[in-house]
């Protein structure tokens, strides 16, 4: 029987599309005894699986929640304690509300040999394949990530928010976009400024809705897909376009340097 206790790797598999997937994530994923893997988006994901490996699904989705945040980290923890290599394959980027920081700890706890792969976070996947960067010069230099489930339920200084000076990226927020529009624009945020929902971000079905805060008040704001989303807010999004004039208030002008 073997006693010594296997390693855990968290790893980042990327937005959704398997060839943004790092180099170093393949080859580990190559060598798991054990795979618990998140809803990947690209079933073809599972063609790198080696076939003696022993394979759970764990992903979650809103209302559709395989296992518990704390059945996963028992599974990783029991694997590990009878020696087998156990990959935990996270969509995105494990420390981008991957929770990968939980089963860090929980590794700690335990004193599990571990090792971080970061990977391509949907966050700038998402933008890219939208056309449009989440900084630029004279427009934003900073990018805050809010999560939509709790910053309707956090003693939230939406006065700050409205006033930042920068690109707000909105993990799981579709169906708190329009209290959020409102209290943005209730603090002092232009009704004008654009939003963009990017949905399966780096996939063929990648879809991009682009509006602003005030038609998100009037009209709401719905996904096309079942899909995750992704919404942005500020300025940059005006970069979608082929000719990006900006001419909204507070932003930069014509003639103005970008």
């Amino acid at each position: 029987m073997n006693t010594e206790v296997g390693k855990v790797y968290l790893v980042g598999a990327g937005p959704g599309n398997p060839e943004l997937m790092t180099l170093k994530a393949l080859r580990i994923l190559e060598k798991a005894e054990v795979i618990l893997y998140d809803a990947l988006l690209d079933s073809s994901f599972l063609e790198y699986f080696p076939s003696s490996s022993i394979v759970h699904y764990v992903g979650k989705r809103a209302g559709q929640h395989s296992a518990t945040q704390e059945e996963i980290q028992d599974l990783i923890v029991r694997y590990s304690l009878q020696g087998k290599t156990v990959v935990r394959l996270k969509g995105g980027d494990p420390f981008v509300f991957g929770r990968g920081g939980e089963e860090l700890l929980t590794l700690r706890k335990h004193k599990i040999p571990y090792e971080i792969i970061p990977g391509v976070s949907a966050l700038s996947a998402g933008s890219s394949g939208a056309g449009f960067p989440l900084t630029h010069r004279g427009l934003s230099r900073q990018v805050l990530i809010m999560d939509g489930h709790t910053v309707l339920q956090e003693d939230t200084d939406w006065k700050w928010f409205a006033e930042f000076k920068g690109t707000i990226a909105l993990f799981m927020g579709t169906s708190s976009i329009v209290q959020i529009s409102k209290k943005l624009i209730d603090n002092g945020a232009s009704p004008l400024l654009p939003v963009a929902l990017v949905e399966n971000a780096s996939l063929k079905n990648q879809k991009t809705t682009v509006t602003n805060l005030g038609r998100i008040i009037e009209e709401g704001l719905s996904k096309q897909s079942s899909g995750p989303g992704i919404i942005y807010i500020g300025p940059v999004v005006h970069l979608i376009g082929e000719n990006p004039e900006l001419d909204t208030q507070g932003f930069a002008s014509q003639g103005e340097e970008v």
